[in-house]
């Protein structure tokens, strides 16, 4: 644990307060001033006055600081020193990190907080730590939702995730009873191996999904044939540039969901893709974010 000492004080008289902090050794001193953006919780600035707050080693420092301020500055008024409790971050962080439903049938949780399933739910399981989406962010949870319902509406369809990120939409796919050719692809390694990672933490085995480093035209077969479902979860102008490309995977009667779209993007990724033979369906928006549904006649 830790102590430290919180000062009220104008400008100028503060920044004496914290000189003195740090030649009395204090550890760091962190200065409030006015109109600063203040962490929730935190009490407001009395009018003309900053804050500032002394951390020290030990409650012995801290007094000692407390003292010499007393005398040097006898119309500050001087507090006494509060203990600071000290959290442990690597674990207190994972409360903001909790299971989140997806989709009718499926949740995406922390390997920690595993949550509660009814018959016929399943819960994919992502490292937060991962950089490349967990599901929280709602483009991810579009797509998510999205695979999750056509996966009900047309049971043991493939599916081709493009641009994969952490493999979460190829994994519920899998685990959601899509057919024997799922295929995520990307154009970063790192996003392979931390997709691969998933996989496994899913209890998926090596061949359940592959994995490709490649375009959408450069795959091996039996890869190389169009599918039942393609997810694209990518910014619009990659969608556009790789639009002939992704189009011809989307197999007759085949479905198409895009996104990594804000809203007012949606008119020009549906036209490059009408451009290529496909009819738009449907959108829907959250969070000012958007996907966009085509299918192939």
């Amino acid at each position: 644990m830790s102590f430290a000492l919180v000062l009220l004080a104008p400008e100028a008289e503060l920044e004496i307060a914290s000189s003195l902090c740090f030649d009395e050794g204090a550890l760091g001193v962190e200065t409030q001033e006015p109109g600063m953006l203040l962490m929730p919780g935190t009490p407001p600035l009395p009018e003309g006055r900053w804050r500032c707050i002394a951390h020290f080693g030990s409650r012995a420092d801290a007094e000692t600081a407390a003292q010499v301020l007393a005398g040097e500055l006898p119309t500050l008024e001087v507090p006494t020193p509060i203990e600071i409790i000290e959290e442990n971050w690597s674990l207190s962080w994972r409360a903001h990190h909790k299971a989140l439903r997806v989709g009718p049938r499926s949740f995406v949780h922390p390997p920690w907080d595993m949550p509660a399933l009814a018959a016929g739910e399943v819960a994919i399981a992502i490292d937060p730590g991962m950089a490349f989406g967990t599901g929280a962010h709602a483009t991810t949870a579009l797509c998510l939702e999205r695979t999750d319902e056509l996966l009900k509406e047309f049971p043991g369809a493939d599916l081709l995730d493009v641009g994969t990120g952490s493999g979460v939409i190829a994994i519920l796919a899998a685990r959601l009873g899509a057919g024997a050719r799922i295929c995520g692809t990307e154009n970063d390694p790192v996003a392979i191996d931390a997709a691969k990672e998933g996989a496994a933490l899913n209890g998926l085995t090596p061949d359940r999904i592959s994995w490709q480093l490649r375009d959408c035209d450069d795959l091996p077969a039996p890869y190389d044939k169009p599918f039942q479902i393609v997810i694209a979860n990518i910014l619009l102008n990659t969608l556009v540039e790789l639009a002939p490309q992704i189009a011809r995977k989307v197999a007759p009667g085949g479905r198409l969901v895009l996104s990594g779209l804000l809203a007012p993007q949606g008119d020009e990724a549906t036209e490059a893709y009408v451009a290529q033979g496909l009819k738009a369906v449907s959108r829907h928006e959250r969070d000012g974010w958007l996907r966009v549904e085509l299918a192939r006649a």
